[in-house]
């Protein structure tokens, strides 16, 4: 048995504050959601999955547009022609009131609005249950999962899954525990909601694919689904990225010259050769160790003119773009005895994230402009206000 696990495409996502993108490339970004799932599509028919598991979040919005939906069936009836059904549920973001399948393919199996299972027998005459549920409101606050069945007869059994685990509070979407998870029996447990790839579990697989293409910079790195095959009497998953567009952070040291146009050229050299490798980034460029640079440098760099000019010359090199630029001084580590700045960074890359910031700001957030503000707080300037926090004499 061979399928595809992917969640999360949130078609049609508006991709807020790239004002400043050349129209190209921001057709290019735009479409990067729809790119993403036709990739998916493709490797799906090519790899001649049995089947395809969407759990969740197919439109970024409730109301979607019109082109999103067309999109959807389409890839859904190239599917269909290659005889691979797929089976999907909504989430949160998309959630609504199954009552049919209205416009798509016979292939689309979609889960109602409370828990349900359907079967399917491979050619192989392997079963294959399938059980979950769609959203049919934003927030669903009780445990789900307890409604789920137990693995019968079948050959085997998969759990699909919108939802997040269960925290101390603010518990709004089908909150759930690992252990519960586990209880059932299941062979694979398909999960959406989550934006970053990860494996909760290994025995049996728990896994959140994430979303095939990141939509701004605190979903940074590879995106794409995972392939899962049977081996034996197990099922094996393998991340496979697709996403069209990386965001990605780097942090440079300025060069100690006060030839502006020397400047560039070496800021782009750096970027080129640091970013070796696909899909296209769009870079978020710290520049430290500033005060190596003459005051007019200085300035020119704050007010937006280097920043500009690096977008105008590179916004065809096919490979990169900067978005923001970010100026750090040579003090804004940490006054430690021999700290490591390596260490450092690497230390705030696993501090500084969504997740940690969310727990430990979790009381605070009890409204959901609030909780949208955090999801897309700055990381990257939170960091830089800490460093100096830490710098402060007692």
């Amino acid at each position: 048995m061979r399928f595809i696990h992917t969640a999360d495409l949130h078609l049609d996502s508006p991709f807020l504050g790239l004002t400043s993108m050349p129209k190209l490339l921001w057709e290019r970004v735009h479409s990067s959601t729809f790119t993403a799932f036709r990739k998916v599509v493709d490797e799906a028919i090519n790899l001649k999955v049995d089947f395809v598991l969407i759990s969740g979040d197919i439109y970024d919005r409730d109301q979607q547009s019109i082109a999103a939906i067309e999109f959807f069936i389409k890839q859904c009836e190239r599917l269909n022609q290659a005889h691979i059904p797929v089976y999907l549920l909504y989430g949160n973001h998309d959630y609504q009131i199954v009552q049919d399948t209205g416009r798509l393919p016979m292939n689309v199996h979609v889960f109602g609005n409370r828990v349900m299972t359907t079967t399917l027998t491979l050619s192989n005459h392997d079963t294959v249950a399938i059980s979950g549920f769609s959203y049919d409101q934003r927030w669903i606050k009780e445990d789900q999962v307890k409604k789920y069945p137990l693995k019968r007869n079948e050959t085997w059994h998969i759990g699909m899954l919108h939802g997040a685990t269960r925290q101390s509070q603010g518990n709004r979407y089908a909150p759930f525990a690992i252990d519960e998870l586990i209880a059932k029996n299941y062979d694979y447990w398909a999960l959406g909601h989550i934006h970053k790839h990860q494996i909760l579990n290994e025995k049996p697989p728990i896994i959140y694919s994430g979303n095939p293409q990141g939509r701004h910079k605190n979903e940074a790195g590879q995106h794409g689904y995972y392939l899962v095959e049977s081996q034996g009497n197990k099922l094996v998953p393998q991340f496979k990225p697709v996403a069209e567009i990386e965001w990605t952070s780097l942090t440079v040291n300025a060069l100690p010259t006060n030839d502006l146009a020397e400047m560039e050229r070496s800021l782009s050299q750096t970027i080129d050769g640091k970013l070796k490798k696909a899909p296209f980034q769009l870079v978020e460029l710290t520049i430290a160790n500033i005060e190596q640079l003459s005051p007019t440098i200085q300035h020119l760099l704050a007010n937006g003119d280097v920043l500009e000019h690096l977008q105008d010359q590179n916004a065809d090199n096919g490979k990169w773009w900067v978005y923001d630029l970010l100026l750090q001084p040579q003090d804004s580590l940490p006054s430690m005895t021999d700290l490591d700045e390596q260490y450092w960074q690497q230390a705030a890359k696993e501090v500084f994230t969504l997740a940690n910031v969310a727990e430990l700001t979790k009381s605070l957030a009890k409204d959901t402009d609030l909780a949208a503000k955090l999801t897309s707080l700055d990381l990257q300037q939170l960091k830089q206000a800490t460093t100096q926090l830490l710098r402060r004499e007692d």
